[in-house]
């Protein structure tokens, strides 16, 4: 995955707090970590900026990587049931 610079420099959010809403870049990096697709990445991240960075039943999101942990924890859940057929 490629990170452009301008998108890691910003001293309000430099990716080590769970402040919300994140940088696309800081998930990207999570999900490359995780050795996931990018597009999962982006699917993560819109879905959450499109919901205004809250849960399904309206409580504002507090800790991001909280979410992100369970996102790719039901990712990775749904790959292995897949692979099984």
């Amino acid at each position: 995955m490629e990170y452009k610079k301008s998108e890691l420099n910003h001293k309000s959010n430099l990716g080590f707090s769970n402040e919300v809403p994140p940088l696309l870049a800081h998930v990207k990096i999570i999900f490359d970590q995780q050795e996931l697709e990018e597009k999962e990445a982006f699917l993560f991240f819109t879905h959450f900026q499109k919901n205004g960075w809250q849960t399904k039943t309206g409580v504002p999101i507090k800790n991001w990587k909280y979410i992100l942990d369970q996102w790719i924890w039901d990712l990775k859940k749904d790959r292995r049931k897949w692979k099984k057929f």
